[in-house]
């Protein structure tokens, strides 16, 4: 995919968002310190910042993440220009479970590079939403009113992220309807106030979405074409590591969350697209084998644009029970894909020291 980088315009909408989370969190933030004396900041798995001006609880880190970049430098890991990192260690404390964060480079709010495929996480969730507000799950079977494919919504948000299928993304983008998944689903109140989906992969026309019928267990819906109307919150699609790493979370521990924290959809559907992730071939397994060692389970959304930048979404799972988010980028100019490996190796290293 060779679509120019696009940039969301957020930086002013950040730089607020940033001061009310720390407002908020600042008193509820646990500084743990480990062996090597290195700081982490411990996040309580009840923590709840309040909503303001329309924000989630989960719209943002509710602290700032530890950076990483000394530490990497004094283990011979330099932070690539233009990279950035996000990951979590996710410790089960007796009485809760703690999120220690921390980042390198342009870090998890940082929107300098383009999402790739790694979205297609939000458009699949986005396209289960918007069907499960009509009443219906992954397993229903869409049929398009202008001659194209008749599957089960299942069949096609599946390959959009194990196998990165450009033509099932941009089904699924239709499905949703580009103004409800920009309007009502990628939005602050459901934990994603940057990320935002205008761009086709495959070519197919997105803007419209053509009439369709849904039908699951005896039901039947039709559903007129929809035209999209809302201006695009960027021209082209655009997120950040926090919100695309929340969205594998969400769905990985969703069993083990708080309900308000929990997508409303089917839980066969979470369960499928937590496969779908584990089924994934993404960059970071050479790094997950060589800093935790053999048999680590990787729920893993890769993407990679040619000319721009390498990137993977990833919840970790070692043999011995640690548990990690990781979510890095890495610009082509700056190493691509083997940078971006050699980084993750680098920040699992330290985390898991």
């Amino acid at each position: 995919m060779r679509d120019p980088r696009r940039h969301p315009g957020h930086f002013r909408t950040h730089l607020a968002l940033i001061v009310v989370l720390l407002a908020a969190a600042s008193a509820t933030v646990a500084v743990r310190w480990d062996g090597d004396s290195r700081r982490a900041i411990a996040l309580q798995r009840g923590l709840q910042v309040p909503a303001a001006e329309g924000l989630g609880p989960l719209s943002g880190p509710p602290s700032r993440p530890v950076a990483l970049d000394a530490d990497l430098r004094s283990i011979g890991y330099d932070v690539p220009e233009g990279a950035n990192a996000y990951a979590v260690r996710v410790v089960e404390a007796p009485a809760s479970r703690v999120y220690e964060q921390f980042e390198a480079g342009g870090g998890a709010l940082a929107a300098n590079f383009w999402p790739a495929s790694s979205i297609k996480v939000l458009a699949a969730l986005g396209a289960l939403d918007f069907a499960r507000s009509l009443g219906y799950s992954g397993a229903a079977t869409v049929s398009f009113d202008d001659g194209g494919p008749t599957r089960t919504l299942r069949s096609v948000y599946q390959p959009a992220i194990r196998d990165s299928s450009n033509y099932d993304y941009d089904l699924l983008v239709r499905i949703a309807g580009r103004d409800h998944l920009n309007g009502e689903f990628l939005t602050a109140r459901n934990g994603f106030p940057v990320t935002s989906i205008s761009r086709s992969y495959s070519g197919l026309e997105i803007d419209e979405s053509p009439a369709m019928i849904l039908t699951e267990g005896g039901r039947r819906t039709y559903v007129p074409a929809r035209k999209a109307a809302l201006v695009p919150e960027c021209p082209g699609n655009c997120s950040n590591l926090f919100e695309m790493t929340e969205s594998v979370r969400r769905i990985v521990l969703n069993d083990q969350l708080p309900s308000d924290q929990r997508f409303d959809l089917d839980p066969t559907d979470l369960k499928e697209l937590a496969a779908a992730l584990l089924g994934a071939q993404g960059f970071f397994t050479s790094a997950v084998k060589g800093a935790l060692g053999a048999g680590a389970r990787i729920y893993s959304k890769p993407g990679d644009a040619d000319g721009l930048d390498c990137l993977d979404v990833t919840f970790i799972q070692a043999k011995s029970g640690d548990r990690f988010l990781l979510a890095a980028s890495v610009p082509h100019r700056a190493g691509g894909c083997d940078a971006l490996s050699r980084l993750a190796r680098g920040v699992l290293e330290l985390l898991s020291a």
